[in-house]
């Protein structure tokens, strides 16, 4: 069943929302404010409805005076959903529209609250509540556009020792969308005919420039791949191979976990005279006029997204543009009259 009737848009907008609430609430001591996201192609508009009555309502008061364009929009809230005790639990709630479809979706993800024993901790799955109708008068369109932008992703399995680790590659501009790929990844393997030849280790690589709310990405990648490895599959595959799911995440240059190192410490330390040297960075020595025609190069690759050499190439060269403070020549260049809007090399 797809609840959400084939609209990728409305799906990604939904899903970033509730994770935008449970992201809000995690380091709280008491409710969110109700918010509301609108939705117009790549931009994202956000709205905080600050009001002691009903935020449905209040969001149809505030779209009906919204001046900005949007397409999709989602309502998140603070409640209560029932569990199977009948019990009210504290739950992220969130109703989300296109204004071309009669109906919308409305998800729920139940939690126990920071304040309650000290720690925020999601509660069982995000659940379905239904499709409530359309709040607006719809909007009729002939032929729309409900399509999204794929995530770039490649793996590489790797040799270790006898077994196989995997080097993923992620890059989107959506943190919900790296996350459940992540989990989705991280799940396939685990899972597959031949997981008993896995060494249990995964380094996923998140291409840097693409999210500029780092704390956001990391709270939903983090809370997904602990997740996925804490699921009866992950538990029964290290029980059963008597190996642990370690993971290195990063983004960028920036570590978000790194567990590989534990393994290694109990490794004997080597003498100093097989230690390996520093190596320095790819694109250190380049010119900055070297530095753009690289840029060109790679930009160039036949489906360069989903070519891991590519993709290992940009993640090094965005770095050295970003240290050395220099704007990569995207953000030079003026989109020409009748060309995409978006960067002209954004299809990482």
């Amino acid at each position: 069943m797809d609840i959400f009737n084939g609209n990728r848009k409305l799906e990604e907008a939904v899903m970033y929302s509730i994770d935008w609430g449970v992201f809000l609430r995690h380091n709280l001591d008491g409710p969110i404010a109700p918010f509301m996201y609108l939705f117009n192609g790549e931009e994202r508009q956000t709205r905080v409805l600050m009001t002691d009555g009903d935020p449905i309502e209040y969001a149809k008061r505030v779209l009906a005076k919204e001046e900005k364009p949007f397409q999709q929009f989602v309502i998140g809230m603070e409640g209560y959903l029932r569990d199977d005790k009948n019990e009210r639990v504290d739950s992220i709630i969130v109703q989300g529209f296109d204004k071309t479809q009669e109906n919308g979706v409305a998800l729920g993800q139940m939690f126990e609250p920071k304040e309650k024993n000290g720690t925020f901790k999601k509660i069982e799955k995000i659940t379905f509540l239904g499709n409530p109708e359309l709040p607006l008068e719809i909007e009729n369109l002939d032929n729309p556009n409900y399509s999204v932008e794929e995530i770039g992703f490649n793996a590489m399995a790797l040799k270790f020792s006898e077994l196989t680790q995997y080097l993923a590659f992620f890059t989107h501009s959506n943190p919900s969308v790296i996350a459940n790929t992540m989990k989705r990844f991280l799940r396939s393997k685990i899972m597959d005919s031949n997981a008993d030849s896995l060494s249990g280790r995964f380094e996923l690589q998140i291409t840097p420039g693409m999210i500029n709310h780092d704390d956001f990405l990391k709270f939903l990648v983090l809370n997904a791949v602990e997740e996925e490895r804490k699921l009866p599959h992950g538990i029964e595959w290290e029980k059963r191979t008597g190996r642990k799911i370690l993971l290195n995440v990063k983004h960028g240059d920036k570590d978000y976990l790194t567990e590989f190192a534990n393994e290694k410490q109990e490794v004997k330390d080597k003498p100093k005279s097989e230690e390996p040297k520093k190596i320095e960075a790819k694109y250190s020595s380049f010119s900055v006029q070297e530095l753009h025609q690289e840029f060109i190069r790679i930009i160039s690759i036949p489906n360069a997204r989903t070519n891991i050499s590519a993709l290992t190439d940009m993640t090094e060269l965005m770095d050295e543009y970003e240290k050395r403070g220099i704007e990569m020549p995207n953000k030079k260049s003026e989109t020409k009259q009748n060309e995409q809007k978006k960067p002209w090399w954004k299809f990482w």
